[in-house]
């Protein structure tokens, strides 16, 4: 999908999204004019938001491409929003070319875009569950076809985890330590009130 293609279905592109405004940001091209609006709004603010962003994404594919090298084939992206080049399933295939993603956000936008996006890739799959409950996310059955917890794991979770403000991080990280094998990755990225604290206020 590109700025000049139709939407999918029941898509609103009236109205600013934060998927699409971080795809913006970061280049990428599964955006739409309300969203490079807000984007610029946001920007003007606080002019190293887009510098945040790509040094987020910078160290995903770090973090991924040292995960395959390591040897882990299967991945399980949380809190993924829209795939934006280049992404969990590009990385990790330079290294292993049959590498299995598992794309998993709960925000409804999010799951019709990366149905279109990912539908044409048997081994990519888009889980619209709930990391607020991990069980159920890990039990999912899509998630469960391409993913097999004897095998190493790399789990992501980036920029995620402050959606869930005032809770233990490990009611959400304990399930994934019990279920993934020997051998798996976790990377996490978490946002920081330190440096500018005007902008931070903003």
């Amino acid at each position: 999908m590109s700025r000049d293609q139709s939407p999918p279905d029941g898509i609103d592109t009236g109205t600013p999204h934060v998927g699409r405004v971080y795809d913006y940001l970061l280049g990428g091209k599964n955006n739409y004019a309300a969203d490079r609006e807000y984007a610029d709004r946001i920007v003007a603010r606080i002019p190293d938001y887009p510098l945040l962003a790509r040094a987020n994404r910078s160290f995903l594919s770090r973090a991924v491409e040292f995960m395959a090298r390591a040897g882990v084939r299967q991945f399980i992206d949380l809190g993924a929003g829209i795939p934006t080049s280049p992404n969990v399933h590009e990385v990790a295939r330079e290294t292993h070319p049959d590498a299995r993603v598992v794309y998993v956000d709960n925000d409804p936008v999010v799951s019709v875009h990366n149905d279109v996006l990912l539908a044409t890739d048997a081994l990519l799959v888009s889980v619209r569950a709930d990391l607020g409950c991990p069980g159920e996310v890990l039990d999912h059955p899509d998630l469960l076809r391409l993913i097999d917890f004897g095998e190493p794991v790399g789990v992501l979770l980036l920029s995620v985890l402050q959606l869930f403000p005032g809770e233990a991080p490990e009611r959400i990280l304990g399930p994934l330590r019990e279920r993934v094998a020997e051998g798996s990755h976790l990377a996490i990225t978490h946002p920081s009130a330190e440096g500018d604290q005007e902008a931070v206020g903003r």
